[in-house]
């Protein structure tokens, strides 16, 4: 299959539910634009359902607003045993305002890895780059390895959430929309980062924060119909005008299903970034996750400019 084949473009209208009040689209709701629209790619190479499995490299360059058409673009750069390496970049008009990398799995119908059974081919000298990309992505992601533990606990700066698995929170009535899932984790990192900033309720010269960036995410086991899950989001570091934020998920009480690191940054009013609050780790976890913050921050850095 040609690498041009798998592409899938999507249309999306920011709504006012959507947005914020400054009138800006939550990241949230960006990130189902973007997981959804990969899921359409895996599914047109696979033919069967496909689910995601892990999510990095995402990068908010730039916002949308009210009424914006974000245009949503993601193929299939490459093509493993049960695994698609899947880009995806979301379009305000010709400007990438977001972009994203993530892995899918074909699965049957009792959420067992497939086989996927295709070749990703290239046309050209740049359809070539994304491939030989995609390839070295493929070997030099590291597999986190799963760690049944809730590590925001411990933490002074924590808050969860638990919910029930309904039908309107699946794809089709039996697993877990990812772009929901991942909403849900947003909302609440989100909402921690406005309590550590002293949000106390909106005004029109209110403080806010906007998501700029997740990493580490992978997806361990899915989610289904029914199952009670709990999100627990807990602040692991501060910078100048941005923290980062920890955000798992375990389902039934006991398994972790996914976790990821939120990046948010604060912005006054007119959506510029402003300070933080003064912040110390104070306890021996917080030292730990702070110094595990800065390693990780680092190696970004690292990645970027290679």
């Amino acid at each position: 299959m040609k690498l041009s084949d798998t592409k899938v473009r999507t249309q999306n209208i920011v709504h006012y539910e959507q947005t914020n009040f400054m009138g800006r689209l939550h990241g949230g709701d960006m990130l189902k634009f973007l997981v959804d629209t990969g899921m359409l790619s895996a599914i047109k190479v696979a033919r069967a359902t496909s689910v995601i499995a892990s999510l990095d490299n995402v990068v908010f360059k730039k916002g949308a607003n009210l009424g914006d058409i974000i245009e949503v673009e993601a193929y299939v750069a490459y093509v493993g045993n049960t695994s698609m390496e899947v880009e995806m970049s979301a379009y305000r008009g010709d400007e990438k305002i977001v972009t994203a990398t993530g892995v899918y799995v074909k699965i049957d119908e009792n959420f067992r890895p497939q086989k996927v059974g295709e070749i990703i081919e290239c046309d050209n000298e740049e359809e070539k780059a994304i491939i030989e990309r995609a390839k070295k992505r493929r070997q030099n992601r590291i597999r986190s390895i799963k760690n049944n533990e809730d590590q925001t606990k411990g933490l002074r700066f924590r808050i969860t959430n638990g919910v029930y698995i309904s039908p309107d929170l699946t794809y089709d009535g039996k697993i877990i929309s990812a772009g929901k899932l991942l909403k849900m984790m947003d909302d609440l990192g989100g909402s921690l980062a406005l309590k550590f900033i002293g949000y106390k309720g909106y005004d029109k010269y209110s403080d806010t924060v906007v998501t700029v960036a997740i990493s580490n995410m992978s997806f361990y086991s899915p989610i289904k119909l029914g199952d009670i899950i709990e999100i627990n989001a807990g602040l692991t570091y501060v910078g100048r005008t941005s923290l980062d934020v920890l955000i798992n998920v375990f389902k039934n009480g006991k398994e972790k299903v996914t976790e990821a690191y939120f990046s948010y940054v604060r912005v006054d009013n007119e959506g510029k970034p402003k300070e933080m609050p003064r912040y110390y780790p104070e306890t021996e976890v917080e030292k730990n996750i702070w110094q595990e913050a800065i390693k990780r921050r680092n190696l970004q850095i690292k990645e970027k400019n290679l």
